[in-house]
């Protein structure tokens, strides 16, 4: 029968017993404390199914499972040899897609707890909190999330980078929402997750249902429908511990060498309904010829590529998984869900892009979804439907807050708490076709969180920290009478130069935020990398975190100048000191103030393009040309006035001649 598991009381107890464990359980990296406690999980569980089980030559497993006896007698092994007994029961194997078997754990695996004490406790906590009932949750997740946050070692292996509970949920209750599973007989797996790990997406997937724990569907379900695959045979026993005290029995979850090519995985191709996972990620750390062989048939841009990033590799097997009306919804890094490969493939044209996927949503995670793995790398949530007809729409989100925060080694309460709900509940009324546009033009369902539904015409970027209400609001001002920056400027070739001091070096410091550069600093600057030239009448703009605008325009009695290689340089095609004006117009700002690329506000990055895009409002020539000219006029006064500044401090300093 399923058990039911309170967790909050859990999560305290289990924060006791992983100080009892690290201290005098003698098990340290983190996996292999959580796999001890599944192997006890598994004897628990046989315990709940067949009370009067009794162990060849040891007697009852009850009497064996007393924590008083182990307390008394501290016999230790007659618990080692019960766990090596009930882990070999058929019923427990995992299920292989070809109808094979897999064992829970090896056959040479052991019960490596040592401490009769330690033993005993554990298993107090957890059949404290092992009860027959409707509500069930990953309870090895729960171990992993409070071990992490103690003292233990985070090395040991895959599936310690656990996906967030709130994450978990939030992203299945999302995907379940117009995904009717339970409406036909399962005869296979409909669910699934290429990399499983613990299995917490799969049990998120059951729990996210609703449907009661004695429904013969999720029963079903759970017996046939989910399947699971991961690297780690750790992982993958976790994950059928979860999915047993779920009440299943002969788990779909099996190890493989690499999901990717895995014959039996192939078995499985177009046959998903759902497909919820976070894969591991890494620049260059998959190199199967054969898996990127595949993933370039889908992503043409990786072809004859050597290494890839894995993630790639499991977003485009995941997409080979599903059936026509299949969802999937993956945790990725920025780089990738902004990135060249994946914005080609599903935002570019027709001749580019994935044809038969749709983007539905993405929701960008903060960085403290992941910081108590190690991580602080941005991530986001990617919703992609299987499907030939495009939805004219997609659903963007930022989410600030996700319920926790990481102090030092530990976790504790964002006070501004989870805004994860929030969004789920405005994605699944997107997703129900609840949310109509209006006019055609960006929908803000929410600002906080941020929210909103976005016409795929107007999607350059899946990033939704570049959607901005104050942007949108500026650019639906200008849409009829504004005209783009690339009317007015032309990038120029980068000029890169070493710098030996006969020109100013301009770095962004020199730059204050009307315009002015601190030319008696720019000339005395002499860094040690190669600078880019500027020349007179062209103008330089920081490509680096533009909600701080620096852009100067290089005067005409200054000469070329080298300046740091963040700047890009551009010609104008009329008064550059009249571009400069328009940059600094308050409608112009809202709309650079979001753009870029990157981990934090202060480092993200733009390019040209980004620049050339921006509109620029119509101001009337003669009202244009006149600020202008007093602009040039201001910061030529200020360049004379700064360098006789400069002039008297060094007459000042100068020694007296005799």
């Amino acid at each position: 029968m399923p058990i039911e598991v309170h967790r909050g009381g859990l999560s305290r107890q289990l924060d006791d017993l992983h100080q009892m464990i690290y201290r005098r359980g003698g098990v340290r990296p983190v996996n292999a404390a959580i796999e001890e406690l599944a192997k006890l999980l598994l004897l628990e569980v046989k315990l709940a199914e067949d009370p009067e089980f009794e162990l060849p030559g040891l007697g009852p497993l009850a009497e064996v499972l007393d924590p008083d006896r182990l307390m008394a007698d501290g016999d230790v092994e007659s618990l080692k040899e019960a766990f090596r007994h009930v882990a070999a029961c058929p019923e427990y194997a995992g299920r292989l897609p070809d109808g094979g078997t897999q064992p829970i754990w090896p056959a040479d695996e052991r019960l490596r707890i040592d401490r009769a004490d330690v033993i005993a406790e554990a298993i107090r906590i957890l059949r404290a909190h092992l009860e027959s009932g409707p509500r069930q949750f990953d309870v090895i997740g729960t171990a992993f999330d409070v071990f992490l946050r103690g003292r233990y070692d985070h090395a040991g292996g895959l599936g310690t980078h656990l996906t967030p509970h709130t994450v978990v949920s939030s992203l299945a209750r999302i995907c379940l929402t117009d995904l009717d599973l339970l409406k036909k007989p399962i005869r296979g797996p409909v669910v699934g997750d290429p990399c499983c790990g613990t299995g917490r997406f799969l049990v998120a997937a059951v729990n996210e249902l609703g449907v009661a724990h004695d429904d013969p569907r999720r029963v079903a379900l759970i017996e046939r429908g989910l399947f699971g695959a991961d690297q780690s045979s750790s992982a993958v026993a976790k994950a059928r511990i979860n999915l047993l005290l779920l009440g299943g029995r002969h788990p779909n979850v099996f190890t493989v060498e690499d999901s990717i090519v895995d014959p039996h995985v192939d078995k499985l191709r177009g046959r998903l309904r759902l497909i919820l996972t976070n894969p591991p990620f890494g620049e260059g750390k998959y190199d199967s010829v054969v898996g990127i062989q595949r993933t370039a048939e889908r992503l043409p841009a990786l072809a004859g590529k050597r290494r890839i990033d894995p993630a790639l590799a499991f977003m485009v097997r995941c997409l080979e998984l599903l059936g026509d009306g299949g969802r999937l919804g993956i945790v990725l890094p920025d780089g990738l869900v902004d990135g060249a490969v994946l914005r080609q493939a599903l935002l570019g044209a027709k001749s580019v892009r994935i044809r038969d996927i749709s983007v539905e949503a993405n929701i960008s995670l903060p960085t403290a979804t992941f910081a108590l793995a190690g991580t602080v790398a941005r991530t986001s949530a990617l919703i992609l439907r299987k499907q030939t007809a495009r939805s004219g729409h997609i659903f963007l989100a930022r989410a600030e807050h996700v319920g926790f925060l990481k102090q030092a080694s530990a976790s504790i309460p964002d006070p501004q708490g989870d805004d994860l709900p929030a969004i789920a509940g405005a994605a699944q009324r997107f997703l129900v076709r609840d949310l109509a546009d209006v006019n055609g033009r960006v929908r803000f369902v929410s600002r906080t969180p941020l929210a909103a539904v976005v016409p795929l015409r107007d999607v350059t970027t899946l990033d939704p920290a570049r959607l901005d209400p104050d942007a949108v609001a500026s650019r639906n001002t200008l849409r009829r009478t504004g005209f783009p920056f690339k009317l007015l400027l032309k990038p120029v070739k980068r000029r890169q130069r070493p710098g030996n001091g006969s020109l100013p070096f301009v770095s962004v410091l020199h730059i204050d935020d009307l315009g002015a550069i601190a030319w008696h600093e720019a000339k005395d600057y002499r860094p040690t990398t190669p600078g880019v030239e500027a020349r007179a009448g062209e103008l330089i703009f920081s490509l680096l975190n533009p909600r701080k605008l620096r852009a100067a325009v290089i005067p005409i009695d200054v000469g070329p100048v080298l300046c740091s290689s963040e700047f890009g340089v551009f010609e104008s095609n009329r008064d550059p000191y009249e571009v400069l004006v328009l940059l600094h117009h308050p409608l112009v700002r809202a709309q650079l103030t979001p753009l870029g690329r990157g981990t934090s506000s202060s480092r993200r990055r733009i390019t040209s393009d980004d620049l050339l895009d921006v509109l620029a409002p119509p101001l009337a020539c003669a009202q244009l040309a006149s600020s202008g000219e007093v602009l040039r006029g201001a910061l030529d006064e200020l360049r004379i006035a700064s360098a006789a500044a400069a002039l008297a401090y060094a007459e000042a300093a100068a020694p007296e001649e005799t």
